[in-house]
């Protein structure tokens, strides 16, 4: 290897190569050779010497001898080196006796462990060292180092392009010691690695003898060594000489204490595998011994019996031990044997059920199928039947308002018009109104029909302001008629788009009836009974979508929907006893009261007018039957407390708006027709209000009717009606009251009993005119 280079003219880098490697090589080898000719050292003098005066001319690739340097081994190296063999041989005897006296305790051992077959030792024998390697030289390291350079690193990674062998650690595996040469480019190496950071950069291929020199920038990428043109290369030669025979001396220091260590671990290591096979062998022996002893307490074992009963008494009771898990292991074969019995039938049933559970397979998957069908078909429509029963309601709660209101307007007309009266005779005139004019004329009208049309069926004497006014104009009428009948356009619509399938309440139940003729038992435990009344609520829905309790004279039972409902499930043989067991006995008793009642509800707060009497009997009447028929109606029922509260708070909007009676003495002695027919207004809804005794509470009842109305309006206005006239006031009241308030406590009813004690003492026993008065009085005050 040449440490020493002369400035090279070209730029251009040659690849190291295989080749390169050979000739270098050879020419070293061709320069160490001793028999080497004179004429072939001088004609080699003398071509270098032609090169170096070509050289100073052009800047072609030169060649030059190839000159080595050589580091001396000093005395201390070789005193380490003989303490070394010394120690080596040392090591290498002991090793002989360590193993030598292994054999002997192996052999040793073979005996007593063939006592116990659990018992395994193993010894592991110190394998000897390897020969040292021997320490090469910096020109022999090299060589060596350079035929491994495509071996372990290229398989380590082999497609990176900077991956190089590193001969200096393969020569300290090796076992050799390196020399200066490869320690200070092991140094170069590091300080490479330094200065670049984490990146690995390329090594240095070696130069060649044949005068290709590598640029000092790209070796060790530093910028203090280019290539100066203008300096003297032999100075510079020289100079960088002296530097790197500095080096290598103060490399030797660190080779010699490299030495000192690898000696010292030598024989550190052979102490080591002394201390180990001593201890190795005093673990045996103790093995040995606590071995022995406890096979020694095994045969005095205490336990074991010595005496023959002791043995009998012991095979006695292994026996039984052995009898009584005989007799368990029987018992277990039979049970084994019965359940494959029982298995074995089981399979034969199966097999023959096959068929009648592969129908029922079937059967379920179509149900599963429809009823999955029927969910979607009635989700989308249950919305457009939401809002055609919004349209119906508000088309039937627009008419009610609508005569309430003219009632309420004809009330104010006629008070306008009494007391308009009163100013007149005091010589006050008002304007007329030609609006209220209008109001008055059709008022009129409206009476004089329903007088002629009750005159005309022969009915009794009939008592003004008793009757209802809802006679509609025929142009109103009209347009409700109209509106009626585009809602149930779109009524008939909602399913046209579905087979009947899915759109009948007929088709639905026979779906469901098949199924509890199927498997009665999953019917019950799917739930089906409480799926049912909300899968057909919304066909129920629609086919209620016109009906009025309040105006309909038809009965909720002739309807075809509900009988198909109540026909449900229901056989030739039925008895009472299955009947009570039905649990679809309830289905019926469930609509109406998710359905049927919230629907009387909706109607009461929109529709019902409290002064109607025919729509008060009616609604009385359908609510009544409802509670006495329906079990589900009972005092725990949601639905119907808010029935009864909508009821409640509609009585009290007509009390607060629908009852005006004039007090004015003038108007009652003259039996005013207004007065009157205010009077018999009072009474009607006295009437109306007591009809929902035995369904709303009493206590409430009596609130409203008679506090409210009676206390409050009708006895003020008796008291200033003449004696014959509140006479007969007092027996309508009486008349109108429910029997169960007059009889017993009678404190709610102590001003209706005062005022008829007051009138009682009015009238006089002389005048004939008041007899039949005092005589009604009488059994009035005896009640």
């Amino acid at each position: 290897m040449s440490l020493f280079r002369k400035p090279k003219k070209s730029i251009q880098r040659r690849v190291f190569s295989e080749q390169n490697d050979d000739e270098d090589e050879m020419e070293s080898k061709a320069s160490e050779a001793p028999k080497a000719s004179k004429e072939e050292t001088k004609k080699k003098e003398k071509s270098k010497k032609d090169q170096k005066k070509q050289s100073l001319l052009s800047f072609e690739t030169e060649e030059e001898g190839e000159e080595v340097f050589q580091v001396k081994k000093s005395s201390h190296s070789k005193k380490m080196m003989r303490m070394y063999e010394k120690e080596r041989k040392k090591k290498e005897a002991k090793d002989l006796k360590i193993k030598d006296e292994e054999n002997k305790i192996k052999n040793k051992c073979a005996v007593d462990v063939s006592m116990d077959n659990d018992l395994v030792i193993v010894v592991n024998h110190k394998i000897p060292s390897p020969p040292p390697a021997p320490i090469l030289s910096g020109r022999d390291a090299l060589c060596a180092g350079k035929d491994d350079m495509s071996s372990d690193d290229e398989d380590v990674d082999v497609n990176h392009r900077f991956s190089k062998p590193d001969n200096f650690k393969r020569v300290l595996e090796s076992g050799a010691i390196p020399d200066a040469a490869m320690i200070h480019a092991a140094r170069k190496k590091r300080q490479r690695a330094r200065e670049l950071g984490d990146f690995v950069p390329i090594e240095d291929e070696e130069p060649e003898d044949k005068g290709r020199h590598i640029r000092e920038d790209e070796n060790d990428g530093s910028d203090e060594e280019r290539i100066d043109m203008g300096a003297n290369p032999v100075k510079r030669d020289q100079e960088r000489r002296r530097e790197q025979f500095y080096e290598a001396q103060d490399s030797d220091q660190e080779v010699n204490e490299w030495e000192d260590q690898q000696i010292r671990k030598g024989v550190t290591g052979a102490i080591i595998n002394h201390e180990l096979a001593y201890n190795e062998y005093n673990n045996l022996l103790q093995t040995q011994t606590q071995y022995q002893q406890n096979v020694y307490a095994t045969k005095i074992d205490p336990g074991v019996p010595r005496t023959p009963e002791a043995i009998l008494a012991k095979l006695k009771e292994e026996f039984e031990i052995t009898e009584n898990r005989k007799i368990q292991h029987e018992r277990q074969l039979r049970q084994v044997q019965d359940d494959l019995i029982d298995v074995a039938e089981e399979l034969t049933t199966l097999k023959i059920g096959a068929p009648k559970a592969a129908e029922k397979f079937r059967f379920y998957q179509e149900l599963r199928g429809y009823i999955t069908d029927l969910v979607e078909c009635l989700d989308e429509k249950v919305a457009v039947i939401t809002l055609l029963e919004q349209k119906a309601i508000e088309l039937m709660a627009k008419k009610s308002d609508r005569l309430m209101e003219r009632r309420r307007q004809d009330v104010r007309d006629q008070a306008d018009e009494v007391t308009n009266l009163s100013k007149r005779s005091l010589g006050q005139r008002a304007p007329e109104d030609e609006e209220k004019m209008r109001r008055a004329v059709e008022r009129e009208g409206r009476r004089t029909r329903r007088r002629r049309a009750r005159e005309s069926t022969g009915e009794p004497r009939h008592v003004e302001g008793m009757s209802s006014d809802d006679e509609i104009p025929q142009q109103e009428s009209l347009y409700f008629d109209n509106e009626r009948e585009q809602i149930n356009v779109e009524v008939n619509a909602v399913f046209e788009d579905v087979v009947d399938d899915y759109s009948s309440i007929a088709s639905i139940l026979i779906k469901f009836e098949q199924w509890r003729l199927t498997d009665m038992s999953v019917y019950t435990e799917a739930y089906a009974t409480l799926c049912l009344p909300k899968v057909v609520s919304p066909l129920v829905r629609l086919n209620l979508i016109f009906w009025d309790p309040l105006t309909d004279t038809k009965d909720l039972e002739k309807m075809d929907w509900y009988r198909t409902l109540a026909l449900y499930g229901l056989h030739d043989d039925e008895t009472e006893n299955s009947l009570s067991k039905d649990p679809d006995l309830n289905l019926l008793p469930t609509l109406i009261e998710k359905i049927i009642i919230p629907k009387i509800t909706v109607m009461i707060e929109k529709c019902w007018d409290p002064l109607s009497s025919s729509e008060t009997l009616r609604l009385v009447g359908v609510v009544g039957r409802y509670i006495r028929k329906y079990p589900t109606l009972g005092p725990d029922s949601k639905a119907l407390h808010n029935l009864f509260n909508a009821v409640l708070n509609k009585i009290k909007t007509s009390l607060e708006h629908d009852v005006f009676i004039p007090i004015m003495p003038r108007l009652a002695e003259t039996k005013n027709p207004f007065f009157q027919r205010q009077f018999a207004s009072g009474l009607k809804l006295l009437r109306n209000i007591t009809s929902w005794q035995g369904i709303l509470n009493d206590n409430t009842l009596k609130e409203l009717a008679i506090n409210a109305l009676l206390n409050k309006y009708l006895i003020s206005g008796i008291k200033v009606s003449n004696l014959i006239d509140a006479t007969a006031k007092i027996q309508l009241v009486n008349l109108i009251l429910p029997r169960v308030w007059l009889q017993g406590n009678q404190t709610h009813l102590q001003m209706f009993i005062n005022c008829a004690m007051q009138l009682a003492q009015q009238l006089d026993k002389d005048n004939p005119l008041h007899l039949e008065s005092i005589e009604l009085i009488n059994n009035i005050i005896k009640q």
